[in-house]
């Protein structure tokens, strides 16, 4: 789980700068009134079975390809992507170098591949975010933080597995895999 990341670093008194970019195009308006509140109750429990300490797993439509095993993680600064994934979806290619430093709940320091700037469609919203490209084993083919969360004004709930946003037409409801 990464939490957060530097903006100026340095390594061996080389100083690296980046810009966090987040490009946001939605293909809806921008819906800013929230006319029904946004409540979880047993109705979104899904056949889920309680007490249970299950990470919140999505599908996300990524370009063209339907990618499963996205960790919805509110506490992440940034949105990762791991290179066995874009290798698959032949985009590795499209990588922008950067050089920035990430650090995990565990003090842990990794160094990040690169970025890449990928439309990710959930539902009938298309949201451009970069992703940060993290070369490690995980579980997981992204990790979706606030940088994907917020823009799209989404509340995700891990204990009933699902993420809810609103959307000209009502909330929309986004289930577990």
């Amino acid at each position: 789980m990464i939490i957060s990341g530097s903006d100026d670093d340095s390594n061996n008194g080389m100083k690296f700068t980046t810009t966090h970019k987040l490009k946001r195009s939605i293909t809806r308006k921008w819906y800013d009134r929230l006319e029904e509140s946004i409540i979880f109750d047993e109705s979104d429990d899904d056949g889920l079975t309680f007490p249970h300490n299950n990470a919140l797993l999505i599908t996300l439509h990524i370009l063209d390809t339907d990618v499963k095993r996205i960790m919805v993680d509110d506490g992440s600064g940034v949105c990762i992507i791991y290179p066995r994934i874009l290798t698959q979806m032949t985009f590795e290619n499209k990588i922008v170098s950067r050089c920035i430093m990430l650090t995990g709940f565990n003090n842990a320091v990794e160094w990040k591949l690169g970025e890449i700037t990928l439309s990710a469609l959930d539902g009938s919203m298309t949201l451009v975010t970069a992703f940060h490209i993290m070369d490690q084993d995980t579980a997981y083919n992204a990790i979706v933080g606030r940088p994907w969360i917020h823009p799209i004004r989404a509340i995700p709930s891990s204990l009933y597995q699902v993420i809810k946003f609103p959307t000209p037409r009502g909330i929309f409801n986004m289930h577990r895999e």
